[in-house]
């Protein structure tokens, strides 16, 4: 698990997240990073190759000491990026699904590496990053667009919708990882 610079494991998506892989049979590998502010002032690959950087001496060693049948790469905004950017590029030893929270799509090479490839996304219709344009584009995608929902997929002022739009998500995302 892949957190994002603001959102960190403790916050919904990412604790329940957390909470459902193992019901699911996963192991739950969460990386923490922190960067200073001046590094994001980096064009978005350059940040996305720091990120990668920073995480995958420990996906690697992971992936090495556990003989694991498969894998999930899951992220929230910044985490999605070494997702998107380099290990859905990647061949991997061992089947590999990836799972992204609010990606970043308004990127020009988020779109570029996510084109032909597939994942479980989900954004919000009031995310900066949301286009229907973009996401119509993604079409291998199981794609879930909370109406509303804002970057960290919640609606302002309203508690009730946003856990109903989470529950959706969750219900979906164990969906989507359960045919593997």
């Amino acid at each position: 698990m892949f957190s994002g610079t603001g959102y960190s494991y403790n916050k919904p998506i990412l604790y329940y997240a957390k909470s459902l892989m193992p019901e699911l049979g996963y192991d739950v590998i969460q990386i923490n990073y922190t960067f200073e502010q001046q590094q994001f002032e980096q064009e978005p690959l350059a940040i996305s190759n720091m990120v990668y950087n920073s995480v995958n001496t420990i996906v690697e060693y992971c992936l090495q000491t556990k003989s694991y049948t498969n894998a999930v790469y899951l992220g929230k905004s910044l985490g999605t990026m070494p997702i998107i950017d380099f290990y859905m590029q990647q061949p991997s030893v061992i089947p590999a699904y990836y799972v992204l929270f609010t990606p970043m799509l308004s990127l020009e090479h988020t779109m570029e590496n996510l084109c032909n490839k597939q994942a479980f996304i989900a954004i919000g219709t009031a995310d900066p990053h949301y286009s229907q344009e973009k996401l119509a584009q993604l079409t291998n995608h199981h794609l879930v667009i909370l109406e509303g929902a804002d970057y960290s997929l919640e609606i302002t002022d309203n508690t009730m919708l946003s856990l109903q739009l989470c529950q959706s998500a969750f219900t979906q995302l164990q969906t989507f990882l359960r045919k593997y």
